[in-house]
């Protein structure tokens, strides 16, 4: 029941469509049951005397009825078909929109081929299930029903030996409904790990090329391979045993009908006509079933791929607009961190008791050992995390009050690892603001010290860049990140590790265009390198979660602590690599 209701909320607004498609099944249902009995007349007509008949008229009622049934069972199949195609394409848009919506930690523990498969392949699923699995199922019903009913007014002592084996075949089908599904939604699952996988391994593929580890990663796809089909293997040998047994069934009703009615017209009990009629609908009768339990695997890959993408809408954010959300009137652009602690597991404290301001207009860098939360704070300033305890403020305003689309596009980062999407350069960058005009889009890039490089490139602003920019190198990607920012034009500004992984030349470059697009913005500039901060206003040193040092550059030197000693030691460190 819970699977016929969601399949029912899915066609919510397109029920008009799928009810189309079932009348024209439902036409074409009854045109099957008038050739046989218009033939029937024909026999009688032929073989008793008493019984008159047109033979024109039979044969173009029959042409009537053959021209009914196609142009219904095209109608059937197109509504259903355009209904299929409509509910797919919305869920795919809603589950994405969904998936829009979900907080930073859901991913962190999901696996982005699965969230695919259950973003396209389940809902394929759903797709086809609809598209054939609801028309086929009703005619599935209808048509034996009504066939039935017309063997009663034939004959009904016939009629109750042709549907015998029916209460034995439907038992025998339902013993391995339930089975059947549970084995489908192992399929999905094990599908959804052989697309995660893959996405992984192609995702990694110059890191596999590099450590010449193609035949460790094949073995892995391999081994996923082969668990996918020994599960596909294991689900078809249940699920389609359904068909064999109808089919036996169905044979076995051919066989009484025709022992019985044969024995009945010997004892004139029933006319020849009559028994023709029988003989074709039990041809009928139990075919439908048939196509019922072909379907029967549709309906189970369905039901499993529906309760796997029910299971992701149902999944919730708790970061959301509060209730009282407004845009502020006149905002000021500070940041104050205040009291704050915070973990990703909230048992495990990554930042503990922060206080820091950052003036309007301000630069504070974030130093530290690796993994001792710089990264987290730039997270936490746009909330794609919320404090355990303590605030962030903006403006004055605590972060968790402001709109989220208002706080974020007042927010733009330029981060180490720079993601680029498969498109242009125009495309990359115009994502600062979209709309943007060719001339501000080509600024930003002469402010960022990318024109010389862009121009360069075969089709220049409209080369295809490759996903993630594969074609680009590190420092071009930079500072096409540095320009997207710059087009954003934000009043906050979140720099993290943007120079670390560079040449010097090319640190030179991106340090003159960071330092363009830090004009007049409060930045906070998480660096790996500290000859690039040497200037900030302020500089913050993270020890073990909490702030241990602050002050701009010569205060931290003149008191030769933590901060002191990076400097030193990676002074020491480009000296070695300088020589």
């Amino acid at each position: 029941m819970k699977f016929l209701k969601q399949v029912y909320e899915l066609l919510e607004g397109r029920r008009l469509f799928m009810a189309g498609s079932i009348f024209c099944g439902l036409i074409f249902a009854f045109a099957n049951l008038l050739p046989p009995l218009l033939i029937r007349k024909l026999i009688q007509w032929v073989t008793e005397s008493d019984v008159s008949a047109d033979l024109y008229g039979i044969s173009l009622m029959l042409f009537g009825i053959y021209l009914l049934r196609g142009g219904a069972r095209y109608g059937y199949g197109y509504f259903s078909h355009v209904t299929a195609y409509r509910v797919m394409h919305q869920l795919m848009v809603r589950v994405y929109a969904h998936l829009q919506t979900l907080p930073h930690k859901f991913f962190n523990k999901q696996r982005t081929g699965n969230l695919i498969s259950r973003s396209v392949n389940d809902v394929e699923a759903i797709e086809d299930f609809i598209s054939h699995g609801i028309p086929e199922t009703a005619l599935a019903l209808v048509i034996p029903a009504s066939m039935v009913g017309v063997l009663f007014y034939l004959n009904p002592e016939l009629a109750l030996v042709a549907i015998l084996p029916i209460p034995l075949a439907a038992f025998l089908v339902y013993r391995y409904v339930s089975k059947v599904r549970k084995m489908w939604r192992g399929v999905r699952e094990q599908l959804s790990d052989l697309v995660s996988v893959l996405q992984d391994n192609l995702s990694g593929i110059v890191v596999i090329k590099s450590f010449v580890r193609e035949a460790d990663r094949a073995k892995r796809v391999t081994i996923h391979s082969e668990k996918f089909r020994d599960r596909m293997i294991e689900a078809n040998t249940v699920s389609l045993l359904p068909a064999g047994i109808i089919e036996a069934m169905g044979g076995l009703g051919i066989v009484l009908v025709i022992w019985s009615g044969g024995t009945m017209a010997l004892q004139e009990k029933i006319s020849v006509a009559d028994l023709f009629v029988f003989i074709v609908y039990m041809g009928h009768i139990y075919q439908p079933f048939l196509q019922l339990a072909s379907f029967n695997d549709v309906l189970q890959k369905a039901a499993a791929s529906i309760e796997r993408v029910f299971e992701l809408l149902a999944e919730e954010t708790d970061i959301v607009d509060a209730p009282d959300a407004v845009v502020p009137q006149d905002m000021k652009w500070d940041i104050r961190f205040e009291n704050l602690t915070f973990g990703y597991d909230a048992h495990v404290p990554v930042l503990k008791n922060v206080d820091l301001k950052i003036e309007e207009g301000s630069v504070v860098a974030l130093v530290g050992p690796t993994g001792v939360g710089k990264t987290t704070f730039g997270n936490l300033i746009p909330r794609f995390y919320d404090p355990h305890q303590g605030a962030v403020f903006v403006g004055g305003y605590d972060v968790r009050v402001l709109p989220l689309n208002f706080l974020r596009e007042h927010i733009a980062s330029v981060l180490q690892d720079v993601f680029l999407f498969h498109g242009t350069v125009y495309d990359n960058l115009s994502i600062g603001r979209p709309g943007a005009s060719d001339d501000d889009v080509r600024a930003a890039a002469e402010a960022a010290n990318a024109t010389d490089f862009i121009e360069a490139l075969p089709q220049g602003y409209d080369t295809l860049i490759g996903e993630r920019g594969v074609r680009l190198s590190g420092g071009q990607k930079q500072r096409l990140s540095i320009a997207r920012a710059l087009l954003k034009d934000a009043p906050i500004l979140i720099l993290d590790e943007a120079t670390s992984s560079v040449d010097v030349e090319t640190e030179a470059l991106i340090q003159d265009a960071l330092l363009k697009l830090m004009h007049n913005r409060t930045t906070l500039v998480i660096a790996h390198r500290l000859s690039t901060i040497r200037n900030a206003d302020q500089i913050a040193v993270l020890e073990q979660g909490e702030i241990g040092e602050l002050g701009n550059h010569q205060t931290l030197m003149d008191l030769d602590a933590l901060y002191a000693r990076m400097v030193r030691a990676q002074d020491v460190s480009r000296d070695w690599q300088i020589g």
